[in-house]
């Protein structure tokens, strides 16, 4: 059983880890040996899942210093305080693009070195929104 969680020297790319569920993941993630690569709109090395340069060239910034992704987890998301039928059309298409379209870009971006590395893992958690 002690073996179960270790993922020592995993390589694991953590989207939205600035705060929230995305940073608890992503300490749970490093205290079972992984390697976390923590990234959000806030952080040290940031990456607008919004954007899909960002996403590329974070990408690239990962695979330049660490060779490989063996895990790819997504976080990122937004969740508003309006009442649903005071939402405009405008802040319901961006929760979804950060939510879901920013999903697909990481997924799509990531891939190949997920699918390189041999065993590759994503793991996708849904927004409150």
């Amino acid at each position: 059983m002690a073996n179960t969680f270790n993922l020592d020297q995993r390589v694991a790319v953590v989207i939205g880890a600035t705060s929230g569920l995305g940073k608890t993941l992503a300490e749970g993630l490093e205290a079972h040996g992984a390697i976390v690569i923590p990234t959000g709109r806030r952080a040290e090395l940031p990456c607008d899942v919004s954007d899909r340069e960002s996403v590329n060239r974070f990408r690239d910034k990962v695979l330049n210093k660490h060779g490989r992704v063996d895990i790819l987890l997504n976080a990122a998301g937004q969740t508003l305080k309006t009442p649903v039928e005071d939402i405009p059309e405008q802040e319901w298409d961006r929760i979804f693009d950060v939510g879901l379209t920013g999903m697909l870009r990481t997924c799509q971006a990531f891939y190949p070195a997920l699918k390189a590395s041999g065993r590759g893992r994503i793991i996708n958690i849904a927004s409150l929104s």
